[in-house]
């Protein structure tokens, strides 16, 4: 296959195949949560969840270059086992059997994984996405009570919450948690 066509499928791979999927929507929850789309902008979420879905998906690539330096003898399952085995480990059964019957595959071929992997992905993203935007959003509600009760209720709630939840986001130590979920919630 020419190196184009395996440049253009790079991205698809890449949110299909990887932890990216999940990285970044949890990241989008938290930028959306927090309220600061112009003090996070998209790059620098894009440049985070790249990094981090690297140290995610690290083992399964160093498992994988050995084989790569010998490109001629080495059989495209052996090169790809460690990636279906990222996937199929990381991939909820309920998921995986819900495919295989869909589809009338085996649970191991790519068209019952690869779905199933994105599926699990998003749910466990979503779970992820409450926990992280339910304070803030309680956070909101407070704060809005305590305007209106003020006799405030048409003021900008944004000049105040957001301070208040990069705050609250920094004092419980968020990046530690936020990406040691992340990348603890993956077997490897």
């Amino acid at each position: 296959m020419p190196a184009w066509v395996w440049l253009a499928a790079l991205p698809l791979l890449l949110a299909s195949c990887t932890a990216f999927t999940k990285v970044s929507v949890v990241l989008s929850a938290l930028r959306i949560g927090l309220g600061a789309e112009l003090l996070l902008p998209w790059s620098a979420v894009l440049a985070l969840a790249l990094v981090v879905s690297a140290v995610i998906m690290g083992p399964a690539l160093m498992s994988v270059a050995p084989l790569l330096g010998d490109v001629a003898s080495a059989s495209p399952q052996e090169v790809l086992a460690p990636l279906s085995r990222f996937l199929s480990q990381n991939t909820s059964a309920a998921e995986l059997e819900f495919f295989r019957e869909l589809q009338g595959l085996d649970a191991e071929h790519p068209l019952v994984i690869l779905p199933a992997f994105l599926v699990s992905e998003l749910g466990k993203a979503l779970h992820l996405a409450v926990l992280i935007l339910l304070p803030f959003a309680l956070l909101e509600l407070v704060v809005a009570q305590i305007f209106t009760l003020m006799g405030l209720p048409g003021q900008p709630l944004a000049l105040v919450t957001l301070p208040l939840k990069v705050l609250l986001f920094l004092g419980i130590g968020g990046w530690e948690l936020l990406i040691g979920a992340l990348v603890g919630g993956y077997t490897r």
